[in-house]
């Protein structure tokens, strides 16, 4: 069974964030010529690929070796023998620079090549190097990524109790850092690669599936149809079928589209083994033919040796075993010199069969042995549970440190339960303090509002007892003048017709005394002061030129009272009164418009 690519940890973005450093021009020229002897044309990306040419050759700093990086994962998984003279341009150019971080990274480039040209015993010790190199940088981003692809290697080796345990270093150690989602998506693939192999199915989709959710998120449409088709090969362990070769045959236009090559006989051959397990085993061989034919080309020797089994199965079925038997030991012969040891087991059980068909049953019995002895080194079930124990340790660790998270978690919520509450609270006494001190403010308002208005109306009382005081008092006096002048005027009378002139006359001038008495007027002027404050000072601030006498009529006018009670009050006669006011309004300077009646009032 062909499974489908593995997730790779292979960087380019971050290497345009590095500090350019030069490069000598002349090996670069070196290096350019050696590529172009090696190129071989490839028409899909051949304008991309002449268009970075170009460019290498105006290059004389790292980003040289960024170009060819670029040109030579053009070719990785269309045709990666064709990448080879590419990838070598970029490490002699990093060693060339001596730059240590450029070294590990086209290093680890090198491992990949090796995994993705079925050289996967020689890719070890290059990834365990480039994990001791990136250590040394304290690049731990690309030390887990090393281990992933160092993980691969160890699952095409059948090392499979090392290569889940790298797996899951890897993962952990991708989760520890914090990775890119997508980091973790390839650790995802790959564990469920591994799981697929010992066929724990359902742990195997549940990665595949935590993986796809990622790859959807991120639009990563070639990750999506690798994921796919590795769920089909879980459903043809499974023996759905119909189901799988639907997966597979959407994959296949992908493939032809993008021009994945090996990707593309990966999904010939395993729909001609669900053909060949149908009993259609004419469609199966086509199938088979048409993957071998791509694989031969394009230089994935592990898939050739995978395609000369399965025609050799084919052919046990047919009973055309020796048929049957070379294509198994030209199978047997790249699995050995590949290493991979799991397609090894196939391999001998396919050639038990074939001697056993030709009725050579020591020869049979021979290579059985050695497939029940290889079965059991890699898929025994003590390795098997031993795998399985690396999942539920992984798991296991996984939840406890979930709990631990989630037990955080719940401690920060009831602290800031605890927190809202308390906020809750003062906001609550906060507001009573408010809603009292406003209660507080309004009632003192309130009660000084209703002092105010007792203090008015006390004014108020005192005011119009005032103003009625004055009133009388005026009226007093003006009654009290008339009353006195009347007298006065009776007494001379009889002063006339009377025989003693002298003491009337004394009378008379009593009651003139009391009619020009000052008392009475300063007595006035004070009830005046208490109803109209300031008046008096107003009137000789703004006319200075006015007597007391003024004074005395405007402090009459202003109480409104009539011409005949100013006349009694200031004992001149009406007339007298009129001459007064027209003096008066020559001092105020008011035209016969003006009223000096509304004047006074005014001021």
């Amino acid at each position: 069974m062909y499974s489908f690519r593995t997730s790779f940890n292979v960087p380019f973005s971050n290497l345009s964030t590095y500090k350019l450093i030069k490069v000598d021009k002349w090996l670069s020229l070196f290096v350019l010529v050696l590529v172009l002897g090696s190129f071989k044309s490839h028409s899909q990306n051949q304008k991309r690929v002449d268009s970075l040419l170009t460019m290498a050759v105006k290059q004389s700093d790292t980003t040289q070796i960024m170009t060819y990086a670029e040109i030579w994962a053009e070719y990785l998984f269309v045709d990666p023998l064709a990448s080879k003279p590419y990838l070598d341009s970029t490490i002699v150019l990093a060693k060339r620079l001596g730059n240590k971080e450029y070294i590990a990274r086209t290093t680890n480039y090198l491992g990949v090549y090796h995994n993705m040209t079925s050289q996967y015993e020689a890719s070890i010790p290059i990834y365990d190097q480039v994990i001791e190199m990136y250590t040394e940088l304290g690049d731990m981003t690309q030390v887990s990524a090393a281990m992933n692809n160092k993980a691969n290697s160890l699952r095409s080796l059948g090392r499979y109790n090392e290569c889940l345990e790298v797996h899951m270093q890897s993962l952990q150690l991708k989760e520890k850092i914090g990775d890119t989602e997508e980091s973790i998506a390839a650790s995802y693939w790959n564990i469920g690669n591994i799981q697929g192999d010992i066929e724990n199915y359902d742990i195997s989709n549940d990665y595949y599936n935590k993986a796809k959710v990622i790859y959807e998120k991120l639009d990563l449409k070639d990750d999506l149809a690798l994921i796919n088709t590795n769920l089909a090969l879980n459903l043809k362990g499974q023996k759905q079928y119909e189901e799988a070769k639907a997966l597979l045959f959407e994959a296949i236009s992908y493939f032809e589209t993008s021009n994945y090559n090996n990707d593309l006989a990966g999904a010939y051959d395993n729909i001609g083994w669900i053909y060949a397990q149908q009993d259609s085993l004419e469609l199966a061989e086509d199938y088979y033919n048409k993957s071998l034919e791509i694989s031969k080309v394009y230089g994935e020797t592990s898939l050739v040796g995978l395609n000369y089994r399965h025609l050799g199965e084919l052919y046990n079925k047919k009973g055309k075993y020796r048929k049957a038997l070379n294509y198994m030991k030209d199978a047997l012969q790249i699995a050995e010199e590949t290493g991979t040891r799991k397609k090894m087991i196939g391999d001998l059980l396919e050639i038990s069969k074939a001697y056993a068909g030709l009725g050579r049953y020591k020869k049979a019995y021979e290579y059985h042995v050695d497939y029940r002895k290889l079965h059991d080194e890699i898929l025994g079930r003590e390795n098997i549970e031993r795998m399985n124990e690396l999942e539920v340790k992984y798991q296991t660790e996984k939840k406890e440190k979930e709990l631990i998270i989630k037990k955080n978690e719940i401690k920060l919520l009831e602290e800031r339960k605890q927190k809202a509450e308390n906020e809750k609270l003062f906001l609550l006494i906060s507001l009573i303090g408010a809603l009292a001190l406003a209660f507080a403010i309004v009632y003192g308002l309130r009660q000084k509002m209703k002092r105010n208005k007792i203090e008015r109306e006390k004014l108020d009382n005192d005011l119009a007892f005032k103003e009625k005081e004055l009133t009388t008092h005026a009226l007093h006096l003006a009654h009290k003048n008339e009353v006195l002048l009347d007298l006065k005027s009776q007494l001379k009378e009889l002063k006339v017709n009377g025989n003693d002139s002298r003491n009337y006359q004394k009378v008379i001038n009593t009651i003139n005394l009391d009619i020009n008495n000052d008392n009475n007027w300063e007595q006035f002027k004070t009830y005046f002061e208490d109803v109209h404050k300031g008046f008096n000072h107003k009137v000789i601030h703004s006319y200075p030129s006015v007597s007391n006498n003024d004074l005395r009529l405007m402090s009459l006018l202003k109480m409104n009272l009539s011409s005949k009670e100013i006349a009694n009050i200031l004992n001149i006669s009406i007339e007298g009164v009129k001459k007064a006011r027209y003096r008066l309004r020559k001092k105020l300077n008011l035209s016969t418009e003006d009223s000096l009646q509304e004047l006074i009032l005014t001021l």
